[in-house]
């Protein structure tokens, strides 16, 4: 969980863009070390990645960016070189609404002023796959991106978005197999006491469903406070949300509408299923004030990184670490292939670290 400079309480590390080779890859300035450090190793040059998604079948994976005073990117990092290069927009984008994404906005977003938080990718055939991401720069509205695996190397083309329903501000995209999304709200932009109501740990956030038939209906939670991480079971009976501001792990059933919730000891952010069925699950050992407090380039954190087993009701710390400069607080986790990829607050840069040396990962 980041925030934009001037509209919320965070701002990253730097604004000033990274240069890029004619192909896209991140080149980082010479004053960012990617040096290993404190047991983790990095990739440098994506500029608030707050989210993951891998792209199936290939090495490939998306990482979201925020605009934090310079315009923002969505990017690829390669799970073989650990290299980074901008997805979109690169060149002159396409940017045209596709007419299968029914009820879908035709007007393309401010790629000036968009922020792309929390991502989802919904695998589609003959490597074509349509990512979705949660913007709260320019307007509210869940963006639609093509995918496009044929190649070497991805591209992504923009086509489409959901404008988000009054009164939310989309944080988390979860795609279901019948065309539909689930999208959490952390809280109201229109609430200027939303902070305050988090800090003690009042219900401002929301979940909701859309399909393009009938549009939005929301989803009876019973209460969420501050609504950031979305996942959904791989037979998707169940949805997992985090609770950030009320430092709870919440798994609703679709079909009854029962409710659970797992506590935990920190502010939990993203959520990503493992394979096994597991949720990986990024936050941070501070508190909701100590996170409003946080408005200059530096805002250093404990976080952590658990593996939450949602049938047994586990909570198993994987990584922990102070906040630095490089590194202030952890966003989300995701695991391929022996890998865990954690996108942080802090310095241009992912952090990345073997499983082999985690604690009980699988």
């Amino acid at each position: 969980m980041q925030k934009e400079t001037g509209t919320d309480p965070l701002a990253s590390a730097t604004s000033d863009a990274e240069p890029v080779t004619q192909d896209g890859e991140v080149m980082p300035a010479a004053r960012y070390s990617c040096a290993q450090s404190d047991g983790l190793e990095y990739i440098c040059g994506p500029t608030a990645s707050e989210d993951l998604a891998r792209i199936p079948g290939t090495r490939w994976l998306i990482a979201s960016g925020m605009n934090l005073g310079s315009p923002a990117h969505l990017y690829l990092i390669d799970d073989r070189t650990k290299r980074a290069r901008i997805l979109f927009p690169i060149g002159t984008p396409t940017m045209r609404a596709d007419p299968a994404c029914r009820s879908a906005s035709a007007e393309p977003p401010r790629l000036a002023t968009m922020s792309i938080d929390g991502i989802n990718l919904r695998a589609g055939s003959n490597q074509q796959h349509i990512l979705y991401g949660a913007n709260h720069g320019d307007r509210y509205a869940i963006e639609m991106f093509r995918i496009d695996a044929r190649a070497a190397v991805p591209t992504a083309s923009w086509i489409g978005c959901v404008p988000a329903p009054p009164g939310t501000r989309p944080n988390a995209v979860v795609p279901v197999s019948s065309g539909g999304l689930i999208i959490g709200s952390f809280y109201d932009p229109r609430d200027e006491n939303a902070w305050v109501r988090m800090g003690r740990g009042e219900h401002t956030g929301t979940l909701w469903e859309w399909h393009a038939d009938h549009g939005f209906r929301a989803i009876d939670t019973g209460g969420i406070s501050g609504a950031n991480g979305l996942e959904i079971s791989a037979d998707e009976t169940t949805i997992y949300a985090s609770a950030w501001s009320g430092g709870a792990i919440l798994m609703l059933d679709r079909r009854t509408g029962a409710r659970c919730v797992i506590p935990v000891d920190f502010l939990p952010d993203n959520i990503k299923r493992a394979a096994d069925g597991t949720l990986l699950i990024a936050g941070q050992r501070s508190s909701v004030a100590k996170i409003a407090a946080c408005r200059g380039p530096e805002c250093p954190q404990n976080w952590i990184i658990v593996r939450v087993d949602p049938v047994l009701g586990t909570v198993t710390p994987l990584v922990t670490r102070p906040g630095t400069a490089m590194i202030n607080y952890a966003c989300a986790a995701l695991e391929v292939e022996g890998t865990l990829y954690i996108t942080a607050r802090g310095d241009r840069r992912l952090a990345y670290i073997a499983t082999a040396s985690l604690p009980s990962l699988h």
